[in-house]
């Protein structure tokens, strides 16, 4: 049985300390992509309680940095 397709689940505008932060993860659906966010931050950021945008398809995009 094959898995899922992978996708690219994106939340922008988060973890803002000074400036705003991003977060993103390639999963299958938008738990286990918030799931493997937890694993590599150590804990769950209440961030990740908003709606993704999620990428299907080619996309390119930019955050600019600084403050």
């Amino acid at each position: 049985m094959e898995g899922k397709e992978l996708k690219l689940f994106i939340w922008e505008d988060v973890l803002t300390d000074y400036s705003n932060g991003i977060m993103f993860a390639l999963a299958e659906d938008s738990e286990e992509a918030r799931d493997l966010i937890e694993q590599k931050m150590g804990f769950r950021s209440d961030d990740l309680a908003a709606k993704p945008k999620i990428v299907t398809e080619k996309e390119g995009f930019y955050v600019y940095g600084g403050g």
